[in-house]
């Protein structure tokens, strides 16, 4: 039962919350005012429709109320009480008279008395009475706001060579200020050291190691040389401050849904096409064992174009290409619960429900090649086109949550920098792709701050144009997108570049103990360079199914030889995976 004082908050047909400020004793008509609105109007609302509303979800009523001004009587200052009680002493008499008050018509002739005869100006009645309704209606709504003096929320810019903040104890370093750069390196870092046992001490701590310690490249080896931490560093306190300040430690929450009757201005709906975009991030990460410089990674980003819902994403360390351009798209068939899970992000289903392959997908000249999409549109009914490259780089989504992670650049930048700069050389492949997928996460829970969200978009679309989506098992996508290698069967394992994988079809067919007696011989396997742990071994009876094969003891036991391995593989050359040619490659 909705009661006086209920927050309503609504997400269509423009995001908005409103107080309920009376209810009649029939229950008949509600006086609800807008929380976000300039004015002092009230608006009457049938109770029955505030009601129905809530049950649709086309409303929500907020479990705690952020405007309500709830003080300890004795903390507040002697001029902050009479400051209180002269507006109370204004406006009492005015809010008894219910609904009058709330009445266009009858609060201005109820003003208008007022102020001739106690000579208190119209806009002073006004600024109270809006006061008075947007905090909860009680006399400490009234209470000044001078904590809000001094813009406070607002980022101050820095002067060069000036120490914003009082000075530190003597003999302390002089501190340095926080700007946009820092702050990037604040939500890395904070994005970086989560978890169970995460602590902001902790995290600070291993910031400092990590990002504030001197660091160099060694030409020769591209090894990354540490120093010590530098004495230009934030205090814990700024960090702190700064975590809070910018929401970096708080989860996106799911938008609410868009009515069945919003306007919405989008041709289309989900599926119908879907856009695939590569950039590359200006951050040079860490190879695997973490010592030396691998190089900028590319982000392969595919979105919805009639909802701009990411709905695939995928990061690599080798140059653009349509080999790995492909893996993106087979996240776009990924269980997103599960994905999200192996980089420690825990996520709802409702948060990605993107499990789907499109109609359509548009791909930047510039990356499409191998066999021209035939593999997708033979397999998986996929047409691929091509589209203008600076077209497709002018359409990155999420643009403006990764830009507040790190740098974004052309894909076809280099992949080295001679120079490290603040994030260069601290991030591995996984903390990275971790911050893409909560970058991606935001964008598609939040948007871009320019109109409706990405999420809500799709949810309405799904219900009420119906979708043009395809869905198939996640492992069989993968798998099918994968680029092929040549591999050896020897008696150690099946060897590819170096390091030797198993699998149980194998062990079952004594495959290595044949090649001891009688010779190796040559398979075709579906490989990720990026994830080296396993291969994929597809079965020539059953072109649907294949075998993974994980790496053997020798190989697994050797994370610097399997680095290394990964590292000199052979990438295909415009080959594109397809059943028929996987099937007719396999050599038994």
């Amino acid at each position: 039962m909705l009661l006086r004082n209920d927050l309503l908050q609504y997400g269509a047909p423009a995001r908005r919350t409103v107080r309920i400020l009376w209810i009649d004793p029939q229950r008949t008509v509600a006086w609800v005012f807008d929380m976000g609105g300039k004015g002092c109007d009230v608006e009457p609302a049938r109770v029955s429709m505030l009601e129905a509303d809530v049950v649709s979800g086309r409303a929500r009523r907020l479990a705690e109320d952020p405007w309500l001004v709830v003080a300890d009587q004795q903390a507040i200052k002697p001029g902050h009480l009479a400051l209180r009680d002269r507006a109370w002493a204004i406006i009492a008499e005015l809010t008894r008279d219910e609904p009058g008050i709330y009445e266009s018509r009858k609060r201005g002739q109820l003003i208008a008395d007022y102020t001739a005869r106690h000579g208190v100006s119209h806009p002073t009645i006004y600024r109270y009475l809006r006061r008075y309704w947007q905090r909860g209606q009680t006399p400490n709504a009234l209470l000044p706001d001078y904590s809000n003096s001094g813009a406070r929320g607002k980022t101050r810019a820095s002067t060069a060579g000036v120490k914003r903040g009082r000075p530190r104890r003597e003999g302390a370093p002089p501190g340095v200020n926080v700007d946009e750069a820092m702050r990037r390196v604040f939500r890395v870092a904070a994005a970086s050291y989560t978890g169970a046992s995460f602590s902001r001490r902790g995290a600070y701590e291993a910031m400092l190691r990590d990002f504030f310690s001197e660091r160099r490249i060694a030409p020769e080896t591209l090894n990354v040389v540490r120093g010590t931490v530098s004495e230009a560093i934030p205090s814990f306190g700024q960090f702190s401050y700064w975590l809070d300040q910018c929401r970096i430690l708080r989860p996106a929450e799911r938008p609410l849904p868009l009515a069945a009757h919003a306007t919405v201005d989008v041709d289309g709906r989900p599926g119908a096409a879907f856009q695939l975009t590569a950039v590359r991030a200006d951050v040079q990460l860490l190879t695997r064992e973490r010592t030396r410089i691998a190089g900028r990674p590319v982000i392969y980003l595919v979105h919805d174009v009639f909802s701009g819902m990411v709905t695939g994403v995928h990061v690599s360390l080798e140059a653009p290409c349509w080999p790995q351009a492909l893996m993106a798209l087979a996240h776009c068939a990924a269980d997103k619960v599960r994905h999200a899970l192996r980089y420690g992000r825990a996520i709802g289903a409702l948060d990605w429900p993107c499990r789907h392959l499109p109609e359509r997908l548009l791909v930047p000249a510039t990356l499409f090649g191998g066999d021209g999409g035939q593999a997708l549109l033979n397999n998986f009914g996929v047409r691929c086109d091509a589209v203008p490259a600076l077209q497709a780089a002018s359409l990155v989504p999420a643009r403006a949550a990764l830009e507040q992670r790190f740098g974004l650049l052309r894909a076809e930048a280099p992949a080295l920098a001679a120079e490290l700069g603040p994030l260069d050389g601290a991030l591995d492949l996984i903390q990275f792709t971790r911050l893409v997928l909560d970058a991606v996460l935001e964008h598609n829970l939040r948007g871009d701050g320019d109109g409706r969200v990405p999420l809500q978009l799709w949810d309405w679309g799904m219900r009420e144009r119906g979708a043009a989506l395809k869905q198939y098992g996640e492992e069989l996508v993968r798998c099918a997108l994968l680029p092929l290698h040549e591999a050896l069967v020897t008696e150690d394992g099946i060897c590819l570049g170096g390091m030797y994988y198993t699998c149980a079809k194998a062990l079952e067919e004594r495959w290595f103990d044949r090649a001891r007696q009688r010779g190796r011989w040559v398979v075709r396997v579906a490989y990720d360079s990026m994830e080296p742990d396993c291969i994929y071994l597809p079965d020539p009876a059953a072109p649907m199914r294949f075998h993974t094969c994980h790496l053997a003891q020798r190989s697994a036991s050797a994370p610097a030889l399997r680095t290394e391995g990964a590292r000199r593989r052979v990438q295909p050359t415009g080959q594109q995976a397809s059943f028929e040619r996987i099937v007719a490659g396999f050599v038994g």
